[in-house]
């Protein structure tokens, strides 16, 4: 008798852990989507701004090389405004281009990653130090736990630089 509670014991145990072996893969699943679809995303805009040299050139002549101005960098996005986009049935300037491929990034953006718990969801800066576009892309990874709440901990970014 005390050997089958014993076995009953051990296997309980063993299936405790493959519960959560289960509950964890199914995290790192949802956040291995996430990810994938910020760098598909991250890489859709370099694609534009590919699209688009005009707009997307170096931003040298800048009076703040450290912040350049929206005419001095159209693609320049501190993940607080949002950009305006401009109906192109007529034709576009390079930098109503420009918006409107970052207000289609960021809608991409907002329906295919959960929003950060901190920060913003999505940064493009001109970094004159190394002569490139740094793209970054923060979303909150999630948890299993749905009774403890989020934290800045929980969420991931990425940065993709781009040399226009």
């Amino acid at each position: 008798m005390i050997e089958v509670l014993v076995a009953i014991v051990v296997f309980s145990v063993g299936l405790l852990g493959l519960a959560m072996m289960q509950i964890k893969g199914a995290q790192f699943t949802r956040e291995a989507g996430a990810r994938s679809a910020a760098i598909l995303d991250e890489r859709s805009l370099i694609d534009a701004m590919r699209a688009n040299p005009d707009a997307a050139k170096a931003p040298l002549t800048a009076a703040n090389p450290e912040s350049p101005t929206a005419d001095e960098c159209p693609y320049c996005f501190d993940g607080t405004s949002t950009p305006t986009q401009t109906d192109c049935t007529s034709g576009c300037t390079p930098k109503e281009t420009a918006a409107n491929d970052l207000a289609l990034w960021l809608s991409r953006l907002r329906a295919n990653v959960s929003g950060p718990v901190s920060g913003v969801i999505a940064q493009v800066n001109w970094n004159p130090s190394i002569g490139m576009y740094s793209i970054t892309t923060r979303w909150s990874a999630g948890q299993v736990d749905k009774d403890v709440p989020l934290s800045a901990n929980d969420d991931l970014t990425y940065t993709l630089n781009y040399l226009p």
